[in-house]
């Protein structure tokens, strides 16, 4: 089968897990960090520098955040809490390499915690390190059989090379999880599609039943469609599409759409 010109979108987006904490409020945090100061001056602990990292991580001073987190472990150089907040300030600043080699020091803490491979993966798929992170949200999965958002990203990972059987079953797995998962029913509809799949017409009918105003649902029913040479009222979809806000669903509109 020749694979079509035309792209489906992929419908979901890697996510990965935040701080522990979720305290938010800047005037507060700022007045945090000044009583930290104070407290550092008098006792220059790991867990003064710490504290006083994670609000100026909340504050956005990134920079003095990542000296708190380095003086913390600089006192304390085997703190798991430490390493994966410094790790989740460097997946902010997209130094990927310094957040795997974070969450690796993690792993060695705490061979269970299936947060640390879960971030880890999401760094490993920045570098395009797709084997990597599939090992490690596979071993996130073992340890949590529930995750649901790592069965998502492996899936997609698996679909990105081309490994569409696995994806499916990585999909199948979100959707019994989460019946009105959009996403995991196009994703799923995708790779039934790569794989000449007949049943791929029932997901792109359900992702578009389930959300039936976001316009990535009528693109790629219309591109499946499309591609596969199937008759159906594609240019309906497009239309649809366009109209949710999808405008490079008007390029198509032309093409395929005569009236």
């Amino acid at each position: 089968m020749r694979i079509s010109i035309y792209f489906f979108i992929f419908c979901s987006y890697f996510t990965s897990y935040s701080q522990e904490f979720f305290d938010t409020d800047k005037i507060e945090n700022t007045k945090q960090i000044e009583e930290l100061n104070t407290l550092i001056a008098q006792n220059p602990s790991a867990e003064n520098y710490y504290y006083r990292g994670y609000n100026n991580y909340l504050n956005k001073n990134y920079d003095d955040a990542l000296s708190d987190y380095d003086h913390a472990l600089s006192l304390t150089p085997n703190d798991f809490n430490i390493y994966f907040s410094r790790g989740n300030l460097n997946l902010k600043l997209k130094d990927y390499k310094n957040a795997i080699a974070d969450f690796s020091k993690c792993v060695s803490l705490n061979k269970d915690s299936q947060k640390a491979y879960f971030n880890r993966a999401f760094a490993e798929r920045k570098i395009f390190d797709r084997t990597g992170a599939i090992r490690d949200y596979s071993k996130c999965i073992i340890l949590k059989p529930d995750n649901l958002a790592a069965y998502q990203n492996r899936g997609l990972l698996k679909k990105e090379l081309n490994l569409h059987k696995e994806a499916i079953a990585d999909f199948d797995k979100v959707i019994e999880m989460d019946p009105k998962s959009v996403d995991a029913y196009q994703n799923r509809g995708i790779s039934k599609a790569m794989l000449n799949s007949k049943d791929a017409l029932a997901d792109f009918n359900t992702a578009v039943k389930l959300a039936p105003e976001n316009a990535e649902t009528y693109f790629n029913r219309a591109l499946y469609f499309i591609n596969f040479k199937i008759k159906g009222d594609y240019c309906s979809d497009l239309k649809k599409a366009f109209n949710f806000g999808y405008l490079s669903a008007q390029e198509l509109i032309i093409e395929h759409c005569k009236k």
